[in-house]
């Protein structure tokens, strides 16, 4: 295989040090007197690099600051994470703590260990990004670009004190607020609710959270949402830093890596087992497997290209010049922003169904879109809420929502009352259109100017719906297009109506293969690329279960599993076997109206209403349905389990996409099994 080594060498990026509160204040000022305040700036790429399967940006503090003042300067909110070597081995342990690491906006290494890795790795990370010096120099970019900050954690009266400290060295600082919860706030609703009310009261651009962690990245996840145009930052015990309370390591050790030492000589039992039993062999697996690494490559002779992620550049940067009239537009990615480009936002357009049945809908007797995800909440009544944030985000009254439907497919018929008249359910009587086929119908009801959102609906989306629509807004193609960073297809994308009226309007035209290229012909097609999936398919029972368990694994509050007595041996396994992947249950879901005996045991599954799963019974990755039953000291593994022909004078089960784990044949559960 040739491979050409220009193309593949990563840059080589000079070692910085620490950046400090003076150097950001001056180089905030100078990005601020070239315009930075309020302009829109066209998307640049972030480096990143992937440690112990963690992606970390390859950037400095100095851009760390400048990614999280110009998002605020163009409406846009996020998250950061500074992993140091503990995070890096608890992403490994915890789903839910990796899975928090893995949705941030942005992640900086806060550790030398780290750095040093990433070099033998042959990837370097220009530098360490602490949050203890972040909460500093943030602080006075914030002060120079006329952003407010709020201090929400640390000890009894940390926060009050260090939010004193920085206004006494930054005195145009904008202080939104302070707040210190109490011991066990997270398990008191009334607390969360005034946390809740103080932030959205006082409207902080950063938001400084001094918990440690998880406790902190789990408490942002659930609040973020609050303010979605915020930055937040997990800060450990910086509050105590900024008081004096807690004294911070001299410089020299820790550009040496050696402020471990000193935490450790301060707290000494607190520490102990997680610096000294636990940290030193982790660091020492981490540096050998890095060296490793970088010596396969060598041998290989290929080196994993870096990842990248968008970022906005100077004002100064010209954006991509347009195609030339007399070429066909490509599809590109895109570089400039464009106001929000929402103003003729007209609709959002599901498409909800396939021409001919599939397993899972066949299986469960109803619309896949009426499959729930959690109590109170299924995949259709998501979209829907979805689709009134978007309007109440752009300031309209309602976003008309259209639910295309094939001919024969069911409708979905479990709509919460308050969601019943934002929607309009709509046949397509002819067959084998194909998608660009049946949005080429649309035409007639819109201007060239008007907008869409058009969006697969059998799909859980995870991502907030008004943002991605206005980042979609911002591209200013005629089509705009999601593109997951994995591969995976995301199902959305925002059309015009100039861009419908490009579609054939005869025969069978399929979207991504026909209408896209006749529409990139003429006009603009662009791509707004994302880091993770923005919605997580529902084509199959295997779909369906992954995707409930990426969206409660999300939401899961659960500690890391750090202690063996914990959790008792398994067969022989050893606990670190033992991922919570596979496991460990995340979810189960009983409709109202499904029967589950007090001692059957549900893990990862749905019982629909009218399913049964009796005492004893085994339920694993399967959705039972109306009329289905799990009989008595039963196993069903990965299947649709549906109502049974009647056989010996009452009903079994039969199961699709998978089998019966009885062990005593589908006849032993008194049912049929169809298997495909």
């Amino acid at each position: 295989m040739n491979v050409h080594r220009e193309q593949l060498e990563w840059p080589q990026a000079p070692a910085e040090p620490p950046v400090s509160p003076a150097e950001a204040l001056s180089a905030v000022t100078a990005a601020a007197a070239s315009g930075g305040n309020g302009a829109a700036r066209p998307r640049v790429k972030l480096p990143r690099i992937r440690l112990h399967g963690v992606a970390i940006h390859a950037i400095t503090e100095k851009q760390t600051i400048d990614f999280i003042l110009d998002s605020l300067d163009n409406g846009r909110g996020g998250v950061v994470v500074t992993p140091n070597l503990d995070h890096l081995r608890r992403s490994r342990r915890d789903l839910a703590f990796g899975a928090l690491l893995a949705e941030a906006n942005l992640v900086v290494a806060d550790g030398m260990p780290l750095v040093w890795a990433s070099r033998l790795q042959g990837t370097p990370l220009p530098q360490r990004v602490a949050g203890s010096d972040l909460i500093s120099t943030l602080s006075a970019g914030a002060a120079v670009r006329g952003k407010s900050i709020f201090l929400l954690g640390g000890q009894a009266g940390t926060a009050v004190t260090a939010a004193r400290v920085l206004k006494d060295r930054h005195p145009s600082l904008n202080i939104a607020g302070t707040h210190y919860p109490p011991p066990g706030f997270e398990s008191v609703p009334d607390e969360i609710a005034l946390i809740i009310e103080k932030l959205q009261k006082s409207r902080p651009d950063v938001v400084y959270v001094a918990l440690g962690s998880p406790k902190q990245e789990r408490l942002i996840e659930q609040l973020r949402s609050t303010l979605p145009q915020a930055w937040w930052l997990g800060v450990g015990v910086s509050f105590s830093f900024l008081t004096g309370d807690v004294r911070r390591a001299p410089m020299w050790m820790r550009r040496r890596g050696l402020e471990w030492v000193h935490r450790l000589s301060q707290e000494p039992r607190r520490l102990f087992k997680r610096y000294l039993l636990v940290g030193l062999p982790f660091a020492g697996q981490l540096l050998a497997s890095a060296a490793a690494q970088r010596l396969t490559s060598r041998f290989t002779g290929v080196q994993e290209p870096p990842e990248e992620t968008a970022h906005y550049a100077p004002t100064t940067r010209a954006p991509l010049a347009p195609p030339k009239a007399a070429a066909p537009a490509p599809i590109v990615q895109f570089s400039a922003a464009n106001g929000n480009g929402l103003s003729r936002l007209r609709g959002l357009v599901l498409l909800a169904g396939s021409v001919r049945p599939t397993p899972l809908r066949t299986g469960i007797g109803r619309s896949v879109l009426d499959l729930p995800i959690d109590p109170g909440r299924t995949v259709f009544s998501h979209w829907l809420s979805e689709a009134t944030e978007v309007a109440r985000s752009l300031g309209m009254e309602k976003l008309p929502v259209r639910v295309l439907l094939p001919h024969g497919s069911p409708e979905p018929r479990l709509i919460p009352p308050h969601l019943a008249a934002s929607y309009a359910i709509e046949r397509d009587l002819s067959e084998y259109r194909g998608t660009g086929g049946i949005l080429a119908n649309l035409a007639g009801d819109y201007e060239d100017d008007d907008l869409i959102l058009v969006a697969n609906a059998a799909q859980i989306f995870v991502s907030s719906l008004p943002q991605v629509a206005r980042d979609l807004g911002q591209t200013g193609g005629v089509v705009s297009l999601v593109s997951h960073q994995d591969g995976t297809p995301s199902g959305l994308m925002l059309l015009s109506g100039k861009a419908l009226r490009l579609i054939p309007r005869q025969g069978f035209v399929d979207m991504k293969e026909q209408a896209l290229p006749a529409i990139a012909a003429v006009n603009e097609v662009r791509v707004l690329h994302t880091r993770r999936p923005t919605g997580l398919p529902v084509r199959t029972l295997s779909d369906y279960v992954s995707a409930l368990r990426q969206v409660h694994l999300r939401q899961a509050t659960r500690p890391a599993l750090e202690e063996e007595t914990l959790w008792p041996r398994m067969d022989g396994m050893d606990v670190d076997e033992m991922t919570a992947e596979d496991w460990r249950p995340s979810f189960n879901i009983a409709e109202s109206g499904a029967q589950v005996a007090a001692t059957a045991r549900v893990h990862d599954s749905v019982v629909l209403a009218g399913g049964v799963v009796e005492a004893g019974a085994v339920v694993v990755r399967c959705i039972v349905c109306d009329g289905g039953i799990v009989r008595r000291d039963r196993r069903s593994v990965d299947e649709i389990v549906g109502k049974a022909p009647s056989q010996n004078g009452h009903n079994g089960h039969r199961g699709i996409n998978g089998h019966s784990a009885n062990g005593n044949g589908a006849n032993g559960n008194g049912g049929a099994k169809v298997k495909q």
